[in-house]
């Protein structure tokens, strides 16, 4: 089974449970901590992976990091996850939930690459136009991407605007391969 089918059906049954008790925008915002925690700490992604330190240790580490900011529901799921030998997945799961969550209350993702860093006035406009055309419900993420050149890269769903200076030369470099005036023989 294919390991984002795995974290996304852990993703759903959370959100279900989550909805039928009233508790989703709380379950959400721990996702988002967990994600970000997950990312961002080499030390917990290790601690999921490792096949060598024991589910019952795994759980009392991970009480001990979340029991003071997480929801009892969140909790209780990442145990159960660990119990079941998923953690690897953990990551995978709470990027899921995220995404579930805010296809259900309508919001849409835009992650945007940029060359180099938006000012204030810039990105609020940028996110002022595409508020417009992707509706009020637009959750915009940033990042930066050097090997860009200049331009941006926006993604959404499917969507996928490719605006960038390095696309750009690589288009005019497959032109130049391309000679039209050589016959092909």
């Amino acid at each position: 089974m294919n390991n984002s089918r795995i974290a996304t059906r852990y993703a759903v049954s959370l959100l279900r449970l989550a909805t039928e008790r009233g508790l989703e925008q709380r379950i959400f915002q721990d996702m988002v901590s967990l994600s970000s925690a997950v990312t961002g700490s080499k030390d917990l992604e290790r601690l999921f992976r490792s096949p060598l330190i024991k589910p019952d240790l795994k759980i009392q580490i991970v009480n001990k990091i979340f029991a003071s900011t997480f929801d009892g529901l969140t909790l209780g799921f990442l145990n159960l996850a660990i119990r079941k030998h998923r953690e690897s997945e953990m990551g995978g799961m709470a990027k899921a939930y995220v995404r579930l969550f805010e296809n259900q209350k309508g919001v849409v993702r835009i992650e945007i690459q940029t060359a180099s860093p938006l000012d204030e006035n810039n990105r609020s406009q940028l996110e002022s136009n595409l508020s417009k055309a992707f509706g009020q419900g637009a959750a915009f993420e940033y990042q930066h991407n050097p090997e860009l050149l200049g331009g941006y890269v926006l993604q959404s769903g499917d969507l996928r605007v490719d605006a960038s200076l390095a696309s750009e030369l690589q288009q005019i470099r497959r032109q130049f391969s391309d000679n039209l005036y050589l016959s092909k023989i």
